[in-house]
């Protein structure tokens, strides 16, 4: 019923919808669970359609005496300052697809963001047998180290290592995921939700399974007055204990407060701190994974008492703006400062690495649009103090980096949308790099191709070339790896709801920097291919999905080294699911349930991690995995605001396999049940 006033809002709702407000996976913005307390607030009365219903709101409502009422109050306290709050919405990456929502997301409960990739179209995961670790995936033809995590313009990628942090996103945040293929790089990028409430709100989120295993999330959330909203959360993380040094333990806390300043600014501050210590194993010793016995209490580490620290915090000062001429509720521009801090240290018997990191700069962002062009631009500088102690691993000196990038849609063209990116960055030892990236969308009826290309560099991370531990060394002649891309996605609406396609990349990459013979080094030429079949067809009860995924490394078409530095073998994964959602019980809870599996039916070499370097590369030395297969059951019910999630993991365990791999050597949790549930608490 509000759907038509979502630009005036001042009731009890999150502006990218409130966790136990929406009936179905579908249906997002119902206000109201219960008749609302008017507020004294100013509402653009003129936005609200009087003769609307909703068949979702659980009680009669009159527009017109919310009007009298509104219009009264706004009379009676003549001396009161009234606010029209207008819910900030945050603009989109331009080009980019959204591939999440609070709304889809509230409906699962992840260890980790990988454990949600894993069930993609296009993506093989890396794990390490538990989460809150340097988990990884491959996705298409992007391996882990071109891969790129954002916070809004906050970069969660390792500044040492360059690798992705998943397992920092605080998820049950997260109001809007959107992911980009550059062509040289795979961009992810995500805001978390706003809340626009008259009392506190509080949420309870926990998750339990066997062993170690333990997740409780706090927050709470409230308005000091219309224009004010402050937020703080605490998120307790635990997971491992299964075998032995793989206890992980941690913490998450998370401060935001918020302030209208007008109609069209707005000025929030961010703070998020990460804290955890980790047991390394190094992997477990078998000389063939066949005969693994996935025996918890027989399985050896390598390393018996290695441990990581790891500490990760970040602070943002960030204003918004928008069009004061315009109706859109999301933002134009927007610029921030930000300092963040980054440590870690690794502790073994062969080995002990660390560093210390501390880094502040600003960024700016614009967006512009005239008919059908629009235009997007962004910079950023960052200085980098390297605090690491003198006798750890990273003698680099401070440095300095700056990026601008900038993005273009052209959809007034008859029959094709373009698209295209370019970027140059900048670091102040005398490193750079550029990419550019180009794009068409052709629509034909129900059908849509869509083909791209792309060509750029990668500069070498610091860890690259400045790494000086005991076993390995950083090279400073390494030169930027060279990256071509073509890539083209075919697919097929039988309706809105259904979609079938293929999607397919060829990847040309020239001085690759991987590790060989302890020390980095530019390695021959080689080519990253992959290709993808998918399905989606969602239906008012029911939903579907599969894909089947292929990978290889092959010789360069462009430069032909004729010996590539890792295998070969193609990686398969065959993936699906199905669910069933509705109603039960007179329509007194709303359930989602069905299963989801893979299955990997050919043997091959996956990447390799290094935990000194906390460092992924295909080239690798590891023994291949074995086949295997992976089969979950979902169950998720909403009742009033309490959400409830049932999901029993591997139930194939001990029926076709006694475990399997992502990761050489790091044995996966086997058959488990984890209960979670989410409640929303208000007043």
């Amino acid at each position: 019923m509000f759907a038509a006033c979502q630009s005036a809002a001042l009731a009890q709702v999150d502006s990218t919808t409130v966790d136990s407000v929406a009936l179905d996976s579908a249906t997002t913005d119902t206000l109201f669970l219960y008749p609302p307390e008017l507020p004294d607030v100013a509402v653009d009365i003129t936005s609200l359609n009087t003769g609307a219903t909703d068949t979702l709101f659980r009680f009669s409502l009159s527009l017109t005496a919310f009007q009298d009422t509104t219009v009264q109050s706004a009379r009676g306290e003549k001396k009161k300052e009234l606010f029209k709050v207008n819910p900030w919405e945050f603009h989109a990456p331009l080009g980019a697809e959204r591939t999440a929502t609070d709304s889809t997301l509230r409906w699962q409960y992840w260890s980790d963001w990988t454990y949600k990739l894993n069930r993609e179209p296009g993506v093989i995961s890396y794990r390490l047998g538990t989460n809150i670790r340097s988990n990884a995936v491959q996705r298409n033809a992007h391996e882990p180290r071109h891969q790129q995590l954002y916070w809004e313009d906050i970069s969660l990628n390792d500044p040492v290592s360059g690798i992705v942090n998943w397992e920092l996103i605080p998820q049950n945040k997260i109001a809007d995921f959107y992911t980009d293929d550059l062509g040289t790089v795979h961009e992810s990028r995500f805001y978390h939700h706003q809340y626009y409430i008259n009392k506190p709100l509080s949420r309870l989120i926990y998750s339990e399974s066997q062993f170690n295993y333990r997740n409780l999330e706090f927050e709470i959330s409230h308005n000091l007055s219309q224009r004010t909203n402050i937020e703080l959360s605490y998120w307790d993380r635990r997971s491992g204990g299964e075998y032995k040094n793989s206890e992980i333990t941690g913490r998450q806390i998370y401060l935001k407060a918020s302030h209208h300043l007008d109609q069209n600014k707005y000025l929030k501050l961010n703070y998020i701190t990460n804290n955890y210590d980790i047991g390394q194993p190094f992997g477990y010793s078998m000389n063939n994974m066949l005969a693994f016995n996935f025996d918890r209490y027989s399985a050896s580490p390598v390393q018996s008492s290695a441990t990581t620290e790891q500490k990760n915090n970040i602070l943002t000062l960030n204003y918004y703006q928008r069009n004061p001429d315009s109706t859109q509720t999301e933002d134009n521009f927007r610029a921030g400062l930000f300092q963040r801090s980054d440590e870690r240290l690794m502790t073994s018997t062969s080995d002990s690495t660390g560093y210390s990191l501390k880094s502040v700069g600003a960024n700016a962002r614009k967006w512009w649009q005239w008919g059908g062009l629009h235009l997007e631009t962004g910079a950023k500088a960052e200085y980098s103090f390297n605090q690491t102690p003198e006798n750890n691993t990273l003698p680099a000196e401070n440095w300095a980096t700056a990026k601008a990038d900038g993005s273009i849609v052209i959809d007034f063209v008859p029959l094709i949308d373009l698209m295209g990116d370019a970027e140059l960055q900048m670091r102040s030892d005398g490193f750079q790099s550029y990419q550019m990236n180009a794009e068409g969308k052709i629509p034909i009826g129900d059908f849509s191709v869509t083909v791209g290309a792309s060509s750029g560099t990668i500069m070498p991370t610091p860890q690259q070339l400045y790494w000086d531990s005991d076993q390995f060394k950083g090279n400073s002649d390494l030169e930027n790896e060279k990256v071509q891309d073509i890539r083209g996605t075919l697919s097929y609406h039988f309706n809105p709801d259904t979609e079938i396609g293929i999607r397919g990349q060829h990847k040309e990459v020239t001085d690759g920097i991987m590790v060989a013979d302890s020390l980095f080094t530019n390695v021959n030429n080689y080519a990253s291919q992959s290709a993808t079949a998918f399905f989606e067809w969602d239906l008012t009860n029911f939903e579907f999905e599969g894909s089947a995924v292929f990978h290889r490394f092959a010789d360069s078409y462009v430069s032909p080294s004729g010996t590539i530095p890792m295998s070969p073998q193609e990686r398969v994964w065959l993936k699906g699911s199905a669910y069933w959602k509705g109603y039960l019980f007179d329509r007194a809870t709303y359930v989602k349930a069905g299963v989801s599996g893979m299955a990997a039916p050919f043997r091959y070499q996956p990447d390799h991690y290094n935990p000194e370097l906390n460092y992924w590369q295909p080239m690798s030395a590891d023994q291949q995995l074995p086949r295997f297969n992976r089969l979950d059951v979902d169950i998720s019910a909403r009742v009033r605001s309490i959400m409830f999630i049932l999901r029993w993991e591997n139930v194939l365990d001990d029926v076709s396999q006694l475990g399997y791999f992502e990761t050489a050597q790091y044995p996966m949790a086997q058959r488990r049940f984890i209960f979670s549930v989410r409640a929303l608490f208000r007043n």
